[in-house]
């Protein structure tokens, strides 16, 4: 490591006038340092041309659908899904700044049985504030997080005519509702962390339209899927 460190130092200092000191160290490592003269040219190029410093010249400018942060909508946003939402964002926002088109999108899990078991949470929780009917907080297929109950209220106060007498009568309309408070409580947070997504894609739409069949059926057509056993 040491001789291929010297060799490349030397093809570094070559006719390099903005080199200050050139070190090698154990086990390998080659330390430059910058004349004066180049670090303030530099801050006066960034200065000069500050809209569009570090912009890629590259004239192919490519599509770029970048889906990020996606958190279950059964419920408000923790801190650990703040590293996603700013890497994300940052990622986009570089591909925007070197001219790319990109689309920001939340894809919203909103099908299936984890969806069906939080907006039964929030009709127990409704049939609480409602009949005063104890909450099974030992079933832990529910939701025990008391913000189920900020979401009841706001459903039970904005959908006067939804009646709270049979579960799978209102299911699909509640889940609906549930799913939408959630999403509030998520975008809110998501806005105040300064991350604003574009588009919000529902798995039930998804569902709902056969889309993932749609595409089966095209790759099949081009020849790219391999059925076995």
């Amino acid at each position: 490591p040491l001789e291929i460190a010297d060799t490349l130092a030397n093809l570094i200092k070559k006719d390099n006038d903005d080199i200050d000191e050139l070190s090698i160290v154990k086990p390998g490592f080659i330390n430059i340092k910058f004349t004066q003269t180049f670090w303030n040219n530099f801050i006066k190029n960034v200065i000069l041309n500050i809209s569009d410093f570090g912009i890629n010249n590259d004239d192919i400018k490519k599509n770029f659908l970048i889906e990020f942060v996606s958190a279950n909508p059964t419920g408000p946003l923790h801190v650990g899904h703040c590293r996603g939402a700013i890497l994300g964002d940052a990622l986009s926002n570089l591909l925007i700044f070197n001219k790319h088109s990109v689309t920001k999108e939340y894809y919203v899990n909103d099908y299936g049985n984890q969806i069906l078991q939080f907006s039964r949470s929030v009709y127990l929780r409704a049939r609480e504030i409602l009949f005063k009917e104890v909450y099974p907080s030992d079933d832990q297929n529910l939701y025990p997080g008391l913000y189920v109950i900020d979401i009841a209220k706001n459903i039970i106060k904005n959908n006067k005519k939804l009646k709270f007498e049979n579960f799978n009568k209102i299911s699909n309309e509640l889940t609906k509702l549930a799913v939408t408070e959630s999403l509030k409580s998520i975008k809110f947070n998501l806005k105040n962390l300064g991350v604003i997504h574009d588009n919000y894609a529902k798995e039930s739409d998804i569902v709902k339209n056969n889309e993932v069949q749609k595409v089966i059926e095209k790759l099949k057509v081009k020849n790219y899927i391999y059925e076995g056993t």
